[in-house]
């Protein structure tokens, strides 16, 4: 019910939004690419709930804002990758609840569609570069894009990089690449797994779980990163320090939204150690689900 109403609270922030896309993108319209996405998201869920075709007509206003008007993207500020690829995501989801309502046409999905191809594919592709989480964030804009605008060779490619990228995780399921964060490693943990996770999902919804039973050379996959995680997470909380990457065993409390999307894949009850902490999970502002208490929660 919490979950519910901050959804319609910040759907009616949405309707208020004023459409401020640029032409030409540089890091100074990062906040309204956030937000434009953010609000986006929020607006079509809220119009799956009430059936209010405000909700669904401001959406459609946001994106189309961007498609029309999006003719460039500033190519020498790397961090543009990373915030494309965090983004832009909630607003093909977005885009995909729309189909079927009547303010958006076929006309809007192939003007979005080409917007996606012809400027943020390569900002997604560039960021899947990294082996950190830029990339696993690269790869959930790649995938989206690809699963939105029918790309199967993007999709397989985009596949096979997430196999290389979770391949390094080490046995007790954390991720090396973001270990190195000091006393920021369990947020970024849980930043990259949450990405890998929605991956994931993302191909379950089209027919394919596999990747939720994926294993490394070493015989780990995603439920030993969350398994992990969640004592960990915990621990943080209550000061205890019980983390074996950092010399004094110590981290930052963190707890990101792909909690919610663990426990409903895998019902472990550790997980809700993290979610009872938190939950309500609104906007996430990463390429993690916002709004994921909504989208997975199971009570």
């Amino acid at each position: 019910a919490k979950g519910v109403r901050l959804v319609l609270r910040d759907a009616k922030d949405g309707l208020a939004f004023k459409p401020c896309a640029v032409a030409n993108y540089t890091s100074a319209a990062a906040d309204c690419l956030n937000q434009s996405s953010r609000y986006a998201l929020v607006l079509m869920l809220a119009y799956h709930m009430t059936n209010d075709s405000a909700y669904a007509q401001q959406a459609a206003t946001l994106i189309r804002s961007w498609s029309t008007k999006l003719v460039s993207i500033d190519n020498s500020d790397k961090q543009i990758r990373l915030d494309v690829s965090r983004w832009v995501p909630a607003m093909i989801w977005a885009a995909d609840l729309l189909e079927g309502t009547p303010g958006w046409t076929s006309s809007d999905r192939q003007t979005f569609r080409a917007m996606l191809v012809n400027h943020m594919l390569l900002k997604g592709q560039q960021a899947a570069e990294r082996t950190n989480n830029w990339g696993d964030a690269g790869n959930v804009l790649r995938l989206s894009i690809a699963l939105y605008a029918n790309l199967p060779n993007e999709q397989a490619a985009a596949i096979g990089d997430w196999k290389a990228k979770i391949e390094p995780m080490l046995l007790d399921g954390s991720l090396p690449e973001e270990n190195g964060r000091g006393t920021s490693a369990l947020g970024y943990n849980q930043v990259a797994l949450s990405s890998k996770t929605v991956f994931a999902e993302m191909l379950r919804r089209h027919g394919d779980d596999s990747l939720y039973r994926y294993r490394t050379s070493r015989g780990v996959g995603l439920q030993h990163g969350w398994d992990f995680l969640a004592v960990q997470v915990v621990a943080a909380k209550n000061g205890q320090c019980i983390w074996p990457h950092t010399p004094n065993n110590c981290v930052d409390y963190s707890n990101k939204s792909g909690w919610e999307l663990a426990y409903a894949y895998w019902s472990n009850p550790v997980h809700l150690g993290p979610i009872h902490l938190t939950r309500p999970y609104g906007w996430s502002n990463w390429a993690d689900p916002g709004y994921s208490t909504v989208l997975f929660g199971k009570p």
